[in-house]
């Protein structure tokens, strides 16, 4: 890796001179402005005060790992992971958040029920409830998110919503809309 653009930076490089070696000349300001922020966050070389510049043979270490090019190319592909083009995305950083993901595996049409229990406490029969039926709500039970009570006048069983259900509505919530709503 003699012949690279980093290779022919001085030991401590300014971000211009970074950024034109790692993205050439008409994109070095918009790396500058955005991509910095970011890499710095994960953990890119800062800029050493005494020096001026960030170190480039770190740089090049940071790239390296970053990449994955420590490794061959088949270990590389193989690792689950690795190349997950959701990594650009809003979910990467609630995925980091482990205790706000939904850790049931209720399907969308339970997690859809579940919610609409919560935020209706007095709907607690299936017919009440919009898209339930017996169905839905004995995989809800299943789950431990709600749990069977007396039946009703109609003969319709009265279901309540669990510690366990609760919690999982807040965190589906989260999942979905990045942010738990104060009435659940």
């Amino acid at each position: 890796m003699t012949n690279d653009p980093l290779s022919k930076l001085p030991l401590f490089a300014t971000d211009d001179e970074i950024a034109i070696a790692i993205v050439g000349r008409k994109r070095a300001s918009d790396w500058k402005r955005g991509a910095l922020q970011i890499l710095e966050a994960r953990g890119f070389p800062k800029v050493d005060a005494l020096h001026g510049g960030r170190p480039v043979p770190l740089v090049r270490k940071w790239y390296e790992l970053h990449m994955g090019l420590h490794r061959s190319y088949a270990q590389a592909t193989l690792d689950e992971g690795k190349e997950n083009l959701g990594t650009w995305t809003r979910t990467k950083s609630l995925r980091r958040n482990g205790d706000r993901n939904p850790e049931l595996g209720l399907d969308w049409r339970s997690q859809k029920v579940l919610l609409y229990m919560v935020a209706h406490p007095d709907a607690r029969t299936h017919p009440a409830i919009p898209d339930a039926g017996a169905f839905a709500m004995k995989k809800l039970a299943e789950k431990g998110v709600i749990a069977a009570g007396k039946t009703d006048r109609d003969g319709d069983t009265v279901w309540n919503v669990t510690d366990l259900g609760v919690e999982e509505a807040k965190r589906i919530d989260f999942w979905y809309n990045g942010k738990t709503r104060t009435d659940l």
